[in-house]
């Protein structure tokens, strides 16, 4: 079988907007950085969400994992390299490597993305073709398996919760929350947040969708030192449970 090098490198230039008060570039920026390039390599491949419309299926982010070594900071230019692989009958995976603009390394990311059928907002096999879009050049960024099952402690240490209320500004292009707005939330009620010290690491878990009108509440407890979970959830249902470590950031 003929290998195949396929991958995507982008640059991203941090705006001022995209910052907090030290001047670093915010945790959920970096996230639309890639979530953009992952978009921008879809369509590129063939798989872009009007392809996938003509199966009645889009793309979902199912689970993300994130890992940074460094945060780019204002003016900093952010190499964005991406491939996918493991592509399977349900999900698609999609590793990012991140890096300034003179190669010094930033982090890793991985993610896992499903077909969601359209009609009935479940779960939905990937089209055959798909299979050949595969890097069988590059090794997976994470060595085993990146993900486990984030879950909730029933008794929280130290919880922090706020509630919000979906507004129509918080809706992506298929009709429900975009997947970073739920990180915003989460930070929100993040210990960390408050303090010098930011996410080295986190993993999130998407179980279901939100939409306008709705409230959701957000809640955040301590696991251990420097280690937090994370849930967004309406009455009913968990919509993602996500965990983070944190850490203090040389500048």
């Amino acid at each position: 079988m003929q290998k195949k090098d396929i991958y995507l490198e982008q640059t991203y230039r941090v705006r001022s907007y995209e910052c907090g008060p030290d001047g670093y570039v915010q945790l959920t920026q970096v996230c639309n950085y890639l979530q953009e390039t992952a978009s921008t390599h879809a369509d590129i491949l063939g798989l872009s969400k009007e392809t996938l419309s003509a199966y009645n299926l889009t793309w979902v982010l199912a689970r993300l994992r994130v890992k940074l070594e460094r945060y780019p900071k204002w003016r900093d230019d952010v190499k964005v390299l991406t491939f996918p692989h493991s592509m399977r009958k349900l999900t698609a995976q999609r590793d990012f490597i991140l890096t300034l603009s003179d190669d010094t390394p930033i982090g890793i990311a991985t993610s896992e993305w499903m077909g969601l059928d359209l009609a009935t907002r479940r779960a939905a096999r990937l089209p055959k073709v798909f299979s050949n879009c595969n890097n069988t050049v590059r090794t997976p960024v994470w060595s085993q398996n990146p993900f486990t099952k984030p879950t909730y402690p029933d008794e929280g240490i130290g919880e922090r919760q706020i509630d919000f209320r979906v507004q129509y500004s918080h809706i992506d292009l298929n009709g429900h929350v975009n997947n970073v707005r739920y990180i915003e939330w989460i930070m929100e009620t993040a210990s960390g947040a408050t303090s010098s010290e930011k996410v080295a690491e986190i993993e999130i878990a998407f179980k279901a969708e939100a939409f306008v009108g709705e409230t959701v509440t957000s809640r955040s407890s301590e696991l251990s030192e420097q280690t937090f979970a994370h849930c967004v959830s309406t009455p009913s249902q968990d919509l993602v449970l996500a965990v983070s470590k944190w850490k203090e950031f040389a500048d």
